[in-house]
C-alpha cells in the first residue's frame, strides 16, 4: 500500500503546497473553468472576512492537507 499527495499553485495565491485531492478546498475562478485548490493559509486568510459578511466559514477536512492511500484514487 503506498500514499499519494499532489502538489500545485493555490488557486488565491499561487504558493506550491501539497494537498489530497480528495479533500482540499477548492473553488472556481469562473464559472465554466476547472476547480482550483486552495492552501491552508488562504483559507485561515480569508475566514475573517466570510464571517464579517454573515458567511459561513470554511471548514477543510482533516485530511485535506494530507497524503491519501493511493487505493482511494
Amino acid at each position: 500500500m503506498g500514499y499519494a499527495i499532489c502538489f500545485g499553485p493555490c488557486g488565491a495565491c499561487g504558493t506550491n503546497f501539497g494537498y489530497n485531492p480528495l479533500a482540499v478546498p477548492s473553488f472556481r475562478k469562473r464559472p465554466d473553468g476547472p476547480r482550483e485548490p486552495v492552501c491552508k493559509t488562504c483559507i485561515e486568510r480569508v475566514n475573517p472576512q466570510r464571517i464579517a459578511n454573515g458567511l459561513e466559514p470554511i471548514v477543510p477536512r482533516p485530511d485535506a492537507y494530507e497524503p491519501v492511500e493511493e487505493n482511494a484514487l
